[in-house]
């Protein structure tokens, strides 16, 4: 059996957190710039990768507090992302989380560390691979 997994090629999983806040009665979200390639200095949603034991679910979890500070966050799947180029780093399949959070609890100074912005969801900048598409199901969710 353990020819079978050995001769099939493997991929990163990664996670992107599509965190929505409201400010002053409209819905933002929060974005970073990134400060690695690919694709340095440009608009993206907070990410990562599923690490070595660890469930999807779990990863989204870590990937929100390690940006906000925020636990015990209420957060739904919004689906997976597996078009072949959708990265151009490597081959990344993605699974998409959405929260809504208070604007006003988060750890301000984790997410200035992290070049992480709040923008007005009607003024949203252009995102990186598939990152519109992610956020544009997120609020057919919502």
């Amino acid at each position: 059996m353990n020819n079978y997994y050995s001769s099939n090629p493997t991929f990163y999983v990664g996670i992107d957190c599509i965190i929505f806040g409201f400010n002053e009665g409209e819905l933002s979200l929060l974005l970073l710039k990134r400060n690695f390639q690919p694709a340095m200095g440009e608009w993206s949603l907070m990410g990562g990768f599923v690490q070595q034991g660890e469930s999807v679910d779990n990863a989204a979890k870590r990937v929100l507090a390690e940006l906000t500070g925020l636990e015990n966050v209420y957060m739904e799947q919004v689906g997976s992302f597996g078009e072949v180029e959708r990265d151009p780093g490597e081959r990344v399949i993605s699974v998409a989380y959405y929260a809504l959070i208070n604007i006003n609890e988060y750890d301000r100074e984790l997410v200035h560390q992290h070049n992480a912005y709040w923008v007005n969801i009607n003024e949203l900048p252009p995102l990186i691979f598939d990152h519109p598409q992610m956020v544009k199901q997120a609020r057919e969710l919502m």
